[in-house]
């Protein structure tokens, strides 16, 4: 049987419930886009499927939480997905954590484009063209507190290309044993590129960032395969707007000025690298000297912050500064570890406690009783290696500040 090519965009974790988050105060010119910015997002997806004139869409879990959207999350769904079925483009949805099939609301009828594979053991579907076979479709909705399962699903050698639709992690060895051309999976929100050549196991991410972890472009992928079944991916971008993270390096003998003059021209080169769209951006400043210094206390960080949202922040585009803070390391001279001081002694014990690793810091001994049972709880006990050195290089330099400060006064 020769092979046809076909072409469909892979889509997931539309997560059409979330807003973002992790921004203490979201100034009033960006409000609507933030709150609007998940579902505008998503409708870029059906939009591109038309626009590309996909065969079909592939979406692999995680793509609205009913409960928390209310009635507008399934009712917009609805909506494009019978945009997709008047142009005769089919979508195949696999839930993950917070849509399992049986979430969908019974209210609300899905169009017959809609083929929702079901909890637990994969399903195979195959999507003809003209009535011949172009290519298998395997997938399955993930069961709530259970790992993919590569074991489950198989290919076909020599046969219809297929594609594994699922929502999960697995270790990309059992992916690649089952023969499979294509794994359209779900539940990352970084695009990433399990493993290529000749087959593929792919994430596309979430079509928009939530948080400042989120940082750069964000969409879903369009896939092409010849026939000689070589896969093509190419991203499309549907985010409304983008995180971004900037790192700047200050010398010992920077000024104020010099720091000023790298943001502006940072931020510049961003506006034209990504032109016309808004841009949410984190600073964090590397180096050492005064300038360092008085970013950690003081009000300069709060300045240059502020001088950077009326220069550049309003656009359009807009390119709003978040944050400004300093590296979280631990930059003190060496003849302070080796005072015979209270900050030396500090400083041996911190340096102590990065240095040696071992048992995540248990701050939980700190809390008042009534935030023990509460998330806060967890947030206390630094069980992730990085963020365990960022908080303590942070208490670290704040020590200094306090007990250099003292030293000073007396």
């Amino acid at each position: 049987m020769p092979n046809r090519a076909f072409r469909f965009i892979h889509a997931a974790d539309l997560h059409l419930e979330q807003v973002p988050q992790g921004v203490a105060h979201v100034p009033e010119h960006l409000k609507d886009l933030f709150v609007d910015s998940a579902y505008r997002a998503a409708e870029r997806i059906f939009e591109a499927a038309c626009t590309e004139q996909v065969d079909f869409l592939i979406l692999a879990g995680d793509v609205l939480d009913a409960k928390r959207t209310g009635p507008r999350g399934p009712l917009f769904l609805v909506e494009q997905f019978r945009k997709l079925a008047d142009r005769k483009i089919p979508v195949y949805w696999a839930g993950g954590v917070v849509d399992s099939p049986d979430a969908w609301p019974p209210s609300v009828n899905l169009p017959d484009n809609v083929v929702v594979f079901p909890m637990g053991r994969p399903d195979e579907v195959v999507f003809d063209r003209h009535a011949e076979p172009i290519v298998r479709l395997v997938g399955a909705s993930r069961v709530a507190g259970r790992r993919l399962r590569p074991n489950e699903f198989s290919g076909e050698p020599g046969g219809l290309f297929t594609i594994g639709v699922a929502h999960g992690t697995a270790d990309p060895q059992q992916l690649k044993a089952r023969e499979i051309e294509y794994w359209a999976l779900g539940g990352r929100h970084q695009r990433t590129t399990v493993y290529r050549g000749p087959e593929v196991a792919h994430y596309p991410g979430t079509p928009q960032g939530r948080s400042p972890a989120d940082a750069g472009q964000h969409g879903c992928t369009l896939v092409d395969v010849d026939e000689r079944k070589t896969i093509r991916t190419t991203q499309i971008a549907t985010d409304l707007f983008r995180w971004q993270n900037e790192r700047v390096e200050v010398q010992e003998n920077s000024s104020r000025e010099d720091l000023e003059t790298a943001l502006r021209e940072r931020v510049n080169a961003l506006a034209q690298a990504q032109p016309g769209i808004d841009q949410m951006i984190s600073w964090t400043v590397e180096g050492a000297g005064p300038l360092v210094a008085g970013i950690r206390r003081g009000p300069l960080a709060e300045e240059l912050v502020g001088m950077l949202r009326r220069e550049f922040g309003f656009g359009p585009p807009a390119l709003w500064s978040l944050t400004l803070e300093t590296e979280a390391d631990i930059h003190v001279p060496k003849a302070w570890l080796e005072e015979e001081t209270v900050r030396g002694d500090f400083l041996r014990t911190m340096r102590s406690l990065e240095q040696e690793g071992g048992a995540p810091p248990d701050l939980t001994q700190y809390l008042p009783e009534r935030y023990l049972a509460g998330s806060l709880s967890a947030a206390a006990v630094l069980s992730d290696p990085q963020e365990r050195g960022r908080v303590l290089a942070e208490a670290a330099m704040l020590g200094v500040d306090l007990l250099t400060a003292e030293e000073t006064e007396s």
